[in-house]
């Protein structure tokens, strides 16, 4: 027998018993058993537990990887301390360095330097800092040039989440007038994000919405500025409204990471009582719903892809902000 099968069994049996003598025994109340066994009976630890399973066997095979996978071990590490998931750790950061460098998309580099700002955290590695320099520089050189709504959104905000790394100076600055001139350039109330596309207009796509958004509540979490998280909580709705079912897994693991990150600021009653929300939205839910329709997808991808899932419903489950 299980153990939620037991606590269901001891449940039937004393809810007939008074509480005096179920106080007695230290058994729980009927709400509190219930509780312990939906948690039992929760599925989603377990698939937490596959995924680092998957991401320690794809550094075991030297398989290529990209940074959802380290991130997802040292995220795993930092809650379990587990210590096959720090040697797997330490070799996927070794590796790090090089892939980073290699990396020709823009997206791609600020995921590694997202890595490597929090793999300072737990890795004592001489490269770390020159390494979060060096992809911050790299990254910010081609501000200028960007027009893509995706990356510049992708790049600022990884380069905002560097500051505690690297000397601030006007970074936050740059990173902020770089978001506002691509964000704020693309934006149209009601419409969302929109992009000319050989000079026709047309709606940015899940990724614009999803990677604006993410930067949005970056920037708000860094300058304390209501604007930037009210018209992120704008975008996602635009991007829930278009959401379409054959996105990739990533990007609705994006999504939902983004989700559970407007869900904690609508948990949070000072903020609740300072800026203009979406009063009936439930942010938790909705993330859930995605990451519960790709769960299957996870598990039949890559061990990345399958990485990307796990942190989003580390969030999930955690509550992350």
């Amino acid at each position: 027998m299980s153990a939620a099968e037991e606590i269901a069994e001891a449940l039937v049996h004393h809810r007939s018993e008074p509480d005096y003598q179920r106080d007695q025994r230290g058994i729980p109340d009927e709400d509190h058993l219930v509780i312990i066994i939906a948690a039992l009976q929760d599925p989603r630890p377990a698939e937490l537990e596959e995924v680092a399973a998957r991401a320690i066997g794809a550094i075991a095979r030297e398989e290529p990887f990209d940074a959802a996978l380290p991130a997802f071990l040292l995220r795993r590490y930092l809650d379990t301390l587990a210590a096959e998931l720090g040697d797997a750790l330490g070799v996927a950061l070794a590796q790090s360095f090089a892939l980073a460098d290699a990396d020709p998309t823009v997206i791609g580099r600020a995921g590694w330097l997202t890595l490597l700002v929090e793999a300072t955290a737990v890795a004592d590695d001489e490269r770390m800092r020159p390494g979060v320099t060096a992809l911050v520089g790299g990254l910010r050189a081609a501000w200028p040039a960007q027009t893509r709504i995706d990356e510049i959104a992708a790049s600022v905000e990884a380069c905002l989440r560097a500051v505690e790394i690297v000397e601030p100076g006007d970074l936050v600055q740059d990173a902020i007038d770089q978001l506002e001139r691509v964000i704020g350039g693309s934006y149209r109330p009601g419409e969302g994000l929109v992009r000319d596309l050989d000079g026709l207009r047309a709606r940015g796509s899940l990724d614009d919405h999803v990677r604006g958004a993410s930067a949005l509540l970056t920037a708000f979490d860094i300058t304390g500025r209501l604007p930037y998280s009210m018209l992120a909580e704008e975008l996602i709705a635009v991007a829930s409204r278009a959401r379409s079912t054959d996105a990739g897994l990533v990007i609705q693991c994006e999504t939902a990471r983004v989700l559970c990150r407007l869900a904690a600021l609508h948990a949070d009653p000072d903020y609740r009582g300072a800026a203009v929300i979406a009063g009936a939205a439930d942010y938790r839910a909705e993330a859930s719903r995605i990451l519960a329709a790709e769960s299957v997808r996870a598990r039949a991808g890559t061990p990345s892809a399958a990485a990307a899932y796990g942190l989003a419903l580390r969030d999930l489950l955690r509550d992350v902000r």
